[in-house]
């Protein structure tokens, strides 16, 4: 007997609620769905939202054009262009997988992060760049590899690539780097770690600075 498959189609959001084996709700909004009931696996297409852990602390919000989830698996993909969300964290890029069991997400071209927090009763602005990122939505840390670059008000830095810790807002950069901060002051190394919070950096490997006096 043929599988049977249910297609919604609709012209307002539709909710898809679903329960892993984590208890951890994953939702779905969509303006068409397919979902195959026999190998549990669901086709979002238009205007696709999908919210895990909805109205917890550590909700996370993708938005795509279009995406696939199984529920076997607990894996989501997203061809294309897709935004997330976290708290204070926001990421775009292209061709999205996530393991939503290993809370782990990879993005494959052309990822763009902007962390935004208060410090000094001020919001600062860290903004991140790369061709590819790994990150764990759990513990807030990942990879960057390909053209690697960070922008503050008080620094920029590129790479080859990067570890971050966006909790800690510690970054680590490797190879090829090059720090400038807003002085013109520059360091070239082979490591770079910038501590966000205390302000300071520590370079290893190769080091070239050039240090600007003021008047």
């Amino acid at each position: 007997m043929k599988r049977i498959i249910c297609i919604f189609m609709i012209l307002i959001f539709i909710t898809v609620p679903v329960l892993s084996q984590t208890k951890n709700p994953v939702k779905i909004t969509a303006q068409k769905i397919s979902y195959d009931y026999g190998k549990k696996t669901t086709r979002a297409e238009g205007n696709v939202v999908v919210i895990y852990k909805p109205g917890q602390e550590d909700e996370t919000r993708i938005t795509a054009t279009l995406v696939f989830y199984n529920q076997d698996t607990n894996v989501v993909e997203a061809p294309g262009k897709v935004n997330i969300s976290q708290k204070d964290l926001s990421i775009v890029g292209e061709d999205l997988k996530v393991d939503l069991k290993k809370e782990v997400l990879e993005l494959k071209k052309n990822v763009n992060m902007v962390l935004q927090r208060k410090a000094d009763n001020k919001v600062e602005i860290t903004k991140l760049f790369a061709q590819s990122v790994v990150y764990s939505l759990k513990n807030k840390t990942g990879n960057m590899t390909g053209g690697v670059r960070i922008e503050r008000d008080d620094l920029t830095v590129s790479s080859s690539s990067a570890d971050f810790d966006t909790d800690k807002e510690i970054y680590t950069f490797v190879d090829n780097v090059k720090m400038v901060d807003k002085d013109k002051n520059e360091i070239n190394c082979k490591k770079l770690v910038v501590y966000v919070k205390d302000k300071v950096v520590m370079a290893e490997g190769n080091i070239d600075t050039t240090f600007y006096v003021t008047e």
